[in-house]
């Protein structure tokens, strides 16, 4: 029993109790008999009442009162749909402006009266596939996209930066009530809207260009699809468009840096820096830092892209000597099969010292993802085995591959973050970094989470990826692989320990991985990106983060937050 189908009233009462047992030294199996709750929410409740007592275990009363949805009728959807199939008039209040989320939400205030969550209006559009963003630019750049990856691309994002501006992909979509204009950013915003003057193409596309820059108020770049034209198409000192040459040439085929001089070197020179460049300069340069302050620092290896990015950048920092720390992998036991493969050969061949540590509680009550469920075996696993492991062998310092891009709770993280005596969390006890200075004194009894790939994203780890020749797990490449299907996620059959459900059978599907964890707990997606640029290719066009929809974590929303307030990241 998990506590849906009880009064507030009785849950907080259970809650209490399984605290109290808790507190008692009592074991989950035991008070899940007693209380009747199940063990992520007597953890749960446990964790509240540490973060701030007995106020803290009780719930609030879940959902909205009886009778205050506000779904939309059919009559309401027809109306939306044939406004929004037009550009934004006047009357409300948005004159000459172009469609986006937010714009959604005023006119169901205006035209319904009624406020809906940002969330739910993402779903109606979603649900109405209106417009499918995705699909419209994989259509348009899916073949082309890879050749702006090291070339004109990036030449322009580094004006982008300069300028404070926006760079915008932009394409037309043919709906039932007529030609759209979508933009769309890399971060996933999506702009749209008609053409009042439809004149001619080019009419067509300065008037959305105008209307784009009207709405986002900031310089943007409009990089056009193939088969477009420049001819005719207006540049202001706001607004400017681009079009890929003819003939450019593909990411593996795309000229390097002058390898004339050493990276080492070339990084140094004023104006020869790219994106990469700066990136990587950060990093080894928190990298350093922590060295110089650290006594006994290791390096959390969990055998991912991240992970593969941060070793190469830690041998690069270092070089000629050899790695100054440990590798230092909690395993679970249940990994992939490659990944355990792949781990002892990259150690062996970089000569680093691997520490792997198992939690000997959890082995000894064979925790795992099925009979114990995504939060108690995350927990005891890897939270506890984390925890064990740096005060078994003492280290007052660990780089971590977490970026900020891939999960909310990990973007409020600092670069340096202090964990106190038991390796808790205080986000009110983070000291500031200004202008890239780190403090990494400590206290007697703190210790260090180091992230110096704060500041990547998803696309800059395989660009970086694809540049140095990084070795990765082959799993992120697409293969066919015996998979089965559950809650509308793709779940690897990796070896005879995962339990069927009656009627499932694995079936060879071409997916591949974009994060990976403990195999039960990670869903694979279908693609047929089996190189580097085909990957890279798929994140030009992809909305959503690698974690979003396939990583099973932990128990629920908010639980991200509390693992870390718990010393795991």
């Amino acid at each position: 029993m998990t506590g849906k189908h009880l009064e507030v009233q009785e849950l907080n009462q259970r809650r209490r109790a399984a605290v109290r047992l808790r507190l008692q030294g009592r074991m989950l199996q035991e008070i899940r008999a007693t209380t009747g709750l199940s063990a992520p929410t007597i953890i749960a409740a446990h964790k509240a009442y540490e973060r701030g007592g007995w106020e803290s275990v009780d719930v609030m009363r879940r959902g909205r009162a009886v009778g205050s949805g506000r779904a939309l009728t059919e009559q309401d959807v027809d109306g939306l749909l044939a406004v929004m199939s037009q550009s934004i008039p006047a009357e409300h209040g948005l004159g000459g402006l172009v469609w986006q989320a937010s714009s959604l939400h005023g006119l169901l205030e205006l035209r319904l009266k009624r406020s809906l969550s940002p969330r739910t209006v993402d779903r109606y559009l979603a649900r109405w596939s209106w417009p499918d963003p995705q699909e419209a630019f994989r259509q348009d750049w899916g073949h082309h996209a890879r050749q702006w990856l090291e070339t004109e691309y990036l030449r322009l994002s580094e004006r982008r930066r300069a300028d404070s501006g926006e760079i915008y992909w932009v394409t037309r979509w043919s709906a039932d009530t007529g030609e759209l204009f979508i933009a769309r950013n890399r971060r996933g915003a999506v702009f749209w809207g008609s053409a009042a003057d439809a004149s001619s193409n080019i009419n067509a596309w300065n008037e959305f260009a105008a209307r784009l820059q009207r709405t986002v108020a900031q310089k943007i770049w409009l990089i056009l699809p193939p088969g477009e034209s420049m001819e005719g198409l207006q540049n202001s000192h706001r607004i400017e468009w681009v079009i890929p040459k003819s003939g450019t040439q593909s990411v593996s085929e795309a000229p390097r840096t002058d390898t004339s001089v050493p990276r080492t070197l070339r990084s140094g020179l004023v104006g020869s820096l790219t994106h990469l460049d700066r990136l990587e300069a950060e990093s080894i340069h928190i990298m350093r830092e922590v060295m110089a302050e650290a006594e006994n620092p290791v390096m959390l290896y969990s055998i991912g892209k991240d992970s593969s990015v941060m070793l190469h950048l830690a041998l690069k920092a270092f070089y000629p000597a050899p790695l100054p720390f440990p590798l230092l992998h909690v395993d679970t036991r249940w990994k992939f099969r490659e990944m355990y493969k792949f781990r002892d050969q990259r150690a062996k061949d970089i000569g680093a010292r691997l520490i792997t540590h198992i939690n000997p509680d959890g082995v000894a009550q064979d925790v795992n993802p099925f009979t114990h469920g995504s939060a108690v075996h995350t927990d005891i696993m890897k939270t506890q085995g984390l925890k064990q492991a740096l005060d078994k062998y003492g280290f007052d310092a660990a780089f971590g591959g977490a970026r900020r891009d891939e999960e909310k709770a990990r973007a409020k993280e600092r670069i340096f973050s202090f964990r106190s005596a038991g390796h808790r969390w205080d986000p009110k006890n983070q000291r500031p970094e200004l202008w890239r200075l780190y403090n990494g004194r400590k206290r007697p009894g703190e210790t260090l989470r180091v992230f110096p790939l704060s500041n990547w994203t998803e696309l800059d780890i395989w660009l970086y990826i694809h540049r140095e020749n990084i070795p990765i797990v082959p799993l992120y490449f697409a293969a066919q692989r015996p998979v089965v299907e559950r809650d509308g996620m793709l779940f690897m059959v990796d070896d005879e320990r995962m339990p069927l459900r009656d009627g499932e059978q694995p079936q060879m599907r071409q997916v591949r991985f974009r994060t990976l964890g403990c195999y039960p707990l990670t869903a694979a997606v279908e693609s047929n990106a089996t190189t580097l640029t085909d990957i890279i290719e798929e994140m030009l066009v992809a909305t959503t983060s690698e974690r979003q929809g396939r990583v099973i974590d932990f128990d629920g929303a908010g639980s991200m937050e509390k693992k870390k307030q718990e010393g795991y990241f």
